[in-house]
């Protein structure tokens, strides 16, 4: 990862708290560094500025069913689905259900 990248990103993120984007890219920035609980903390962020930022949703999934937390992953997962429900996203619709149904059987 891009430590100047990252080091914007906490500066952004200090400027301005309640940005979702920054701290998504928190999120993913920490993931691509195998820092699963400072992901999970800045993804987490992200969904209490805005519970319906979908991607999140599916990135917290893939940091839970790495750590072989099943439920919170499908958790993750049905609150995104139903973030999706009104929208007209099949692609993103079909890789939700495609992780939830691994997770399940």
């Amino acid at each position: 990862m891009n430590n100047t990248r990252l080091q914007k990103l906490l500066e952004m993120s200090q400027e301005n708290s309640s940005d979702t984007f920054v701290q998504y890219a928190l999120g993913m920035e920490y993931k691509g560094l195998n820092q699963n609980d400072l992901a999970e903390h800045f993804l987490l962020n992200c969904l209490q500025i805005d519970s319906n930022y979908v991607p999140a949703y599916y990135q917290l999934a893939l940091i839970y069913q790495a750590q072989n937390k099943e439920m919170e992953a499908i958790n993750c997962l049905n609150k995104g689905l139903s973030c999706l429900k009104n929208g007209k996203d099949q692609k993103t619709k079909n890789e939700f259900q495609s992780l939830l149904d691994e997770l399940m059987y």
